[in-house]
């Protein structure tokens, strides 16, 4: 017998309460999960079973009191809890010409639900006899609940006037409710007549498993797992055959979001692999990304000691967005998280950059990916301005099912499946649709998103970074003409206060989403414009690496006579309102240029070294340059 108390999971405790109430019940969300429920056995033993769903009403309503339990689905027809309930069900259905007693056919044979219907309808009107039934995989009933052929608009029809001639059956052991079950994917995959303003529906989402009921199965099934201990007592007193308190709590925090199947087979993949259940940690990331050692675990100490002289190499200035940046990674490699007693599913970091443009945002992304899994391409970049458009989202994670595209999946969820050890860039994040920023919401609080096709991806294995300018220039007029805010002659602290203010309003008034806001929490960083003498720095950076170029290319060696290294600084620090992506393109133009038309009209031989003595500016704006050329 099964039984329903305050350790069932919720949807059931909701279940037992409107069984009783209603006549249609509409069961919605995990339903293709396993249900996990309590027995009670004949000599009173007590334990927890795992069966699907369709297993689980012929077992629970026959011992409601149901003398009659059918279950239908698209593929196995119409079948009974017990093989006495199909003969009863014949008599209840009457022997009318839509019958199966006059068609000659069983009811096994019966795959269509219309031919059942008139029959269902009788059974559920009678007054002796309790009668229950579960059309299964309802969802696949109507290709568009919206647009119901004529067909599927009077078959719907009929389900509906079957509930409301639903009677109830009063007999020696109390009363019962004659019922009807339909089990979707989704609520809204039925058409709304059947449950808007009908007071006998009931709708009831099944969850995925809450923590409490996680808790529970890693107790249940401890033993289970390869390598769980079975001695009479450990240390601190318990039972060595019992999962420890920490190893509870640390199951329920990594699980998060798994259904009880997926929990059952971290049982199995354990034992196959042979994976301790000490190693929890390990064992949930194989099962999660197919990796046995996690990057993070990889990682140098020694590498992070060296991430100062490492990230300074690429980003010039930005100290208070290089000290925020190492804070965030430490506590990413050491898994840690604000209330939580176990590390969080959430991602390993969050940061917020903004700032003007060409400030070192993006570069200082890069460093980061560089810094903790060795290269660029571990950055996975989104340019937001590619999602303005409404429907956006199903760029990131994939069209539903049954529209184009479907079967290619998402932007994101397919890099995030492909790399989840990464370093996740949303570039001017303001200018993404407003739809997209419900996604963000659930990246951030639960660290997983499922995509068009059902799969669950993880992001709790990244950092993600968010980038954004808003506060550099006012919103763009009718006429399209925008004021600046910010400038470089401002001190640091004004131009950080006009940003954040900037940011806050964006969210709060433009957006009306001050969730968003309070999810990133005080993780953001303002990077400041470059100043003098940082132009100079970036400057001769640009310029080695235009003479390392060269050389590896061309094989010249490139040299600038003094009087040309300040002209081109002179330049620089005119183009600082633009920052670093300035002066590389003032470099390009003044120097890159012309040099390149130089070097090809000449075609030096490789060895020879090239001096740049001369550098003027034509009267069309152009700049010219003089080389003089020596040999190898």
């Amino acid at each position: 017998m099964i039984l329903i108390d305050a350790d069932s999971p919720r949807w059931l405790r909701e279940l037992d309460r409107f069984i009783h109430l209603k006549s249609l019940l509409l069961l919605h969300g995990n339903v293709l999960d396993l249900v996990s429920c309590q027995v009670e056995s004949g000599d009173g033993r007590r334990y927890w079973t795992e069966s699907n769903l369709g297993d689980f009403f012929k077992r629970l309503l026959p011992g409601m009191g149901y003398g009659l339990v059918g279950l239908f689905d698209p593929v196995d027809g119409l079948q009974f809890a017990q093989e006495e309930m199909a003969a009863r069900y014949r008599e209840l259905a009457g022997d009318g010409a839509d019958s199966p007693a006059r068609r000659g056919q069983s009811d096994s044979d019966l795959q269509e639900l219309g031919p059942l219907l008139p029959g269902i309808s009788r059974a559920l009107a009678n007054r002796t006899t309790p009668c229950a039934f579960l059309i299964n995989f309802a969802s696949r009933l109507t290709s568009s609940p919206e647009r119901l052929a004529k067909a599927e608009q009077a078959l719907f029809t009929r389900i509906l006037k079957a509930s409301l001639e639903a009677r109830e059956v009063i007999g020696p052991d109390g009363s019962h409710n004659n019922l009807l079950i339909l089990v979707c994917d989704k609520i809204n995959d039925l058409p709304t007549f059947l449950y808007l303003n009908n007071p006998r529906s009931r709708s009831i989402h099944i969850d995925h498993p809450g923590i409490g009921e996680r808790q529970r199965f890693i107790r249940s099934n401890y033993r289970a797992f390869f390598g769980a201990s079975s001695g009479a007592s450990s240390e601190s007193g318990t039972n060595a055959s019992e999962a420890p308190p920490e190893l509870v709590a640390l199951f329920s925090a990594l699980t998060d979001g798994f259904s009880t199947y997926e929990m059952l087979s971290l049982i199995g993949l354990s034992q196959r692999e042979q994976i301790p259940v000490e190693r929890l940690r390990n064992l949930c990331e194989r099962f999660k990304y197919g990796i046995v050692e996690s990057d993070w675990d990889k990682l140098d100490r020694s590498r992070l000691d060296q991430a100062r002289q490492l990230i300074s190499g690429r980003i010039k200035g930005q100290e208070l967005a290089l000290n925020q940046l190492l804070e965030i990674v430490k506590r990413a490699k050491l898994g840690m998280a604000a209330g939580s007693a176990s590390r969080s599913q959430r991602p390993r970091g969050v940061l917020f950059f903004a700032g003007p443009t060409g400030v070192g945002k993006t570069e200082m992304a890069k460093g980061l990916a560089e810094l903790l899994f060795g290269q660029d391409d571990r950055l996975i970049r989104f340019d937001m301005s590619e999602f303005a458009a409404a429907h956006a989202d199903q760029k990131l994670l994939g069209a539903p099912p049954g529209y184009v595209g479907y079967e290619e999946g998402g932007k994101l969820t397919n890099a995030m499946k492909q790399q989840p050890f990464s370093v996740l860039l949303f570039d001017e994040v303001e200018k993404a649709h407003p739809s997209i920023f419900d996604k963000f919401l659930q990246i951030l609080d639960d660290g997983r998103l499922t995509d068009g096709k059902g799969e669950t991806v993880y992001f709790s294995e990244c950092i993600i970074i968010f980038t954004s300018n808003l506060g550099t220039y006012t919103p763009a007029g009718g006429d399209g003409s925008r004021e600046k805010l910010v400038s470089p002659e401002m001190p640091y602290s004004q131009v950080r206060d006009i940003m954040l203010g900037a940011i806050r309003h964006h969210f709060n008034q433009v957006l009306g989403r001050p969730e968003i806001l309070n999810r990133f929490g005080e993780n953001f960083v303002v990077f400041d414009y470059i100043r003098p003498p940082l132009d100079g720095a970036i400057l001769d950076h640009l310029l080695r690496q235009l003479g390392q170029s060269l050389r590896e290319q061309q094989g010249l060696e490139l040299n600038l006579n003094p009087e040309v290294r300040e002209q081109l600084g002179q330049l620089a620090s005119q183009h600082l309102e633009f920052g670093g992506r300035g002066i590389r393109n003032l470099l390009e133009a003044a120097l890159v240029n012309p040099l390149a038309s130089q070097l090809f009209d000449q075609n030096p031989a490789s060895g020879s070294r090239v001096l740049v003595s001369q550098l003027q500016q034509a009267a069309d704006g152009r700049y010219r340059v003089q080389i003089q050329v020596t040999g190898e």
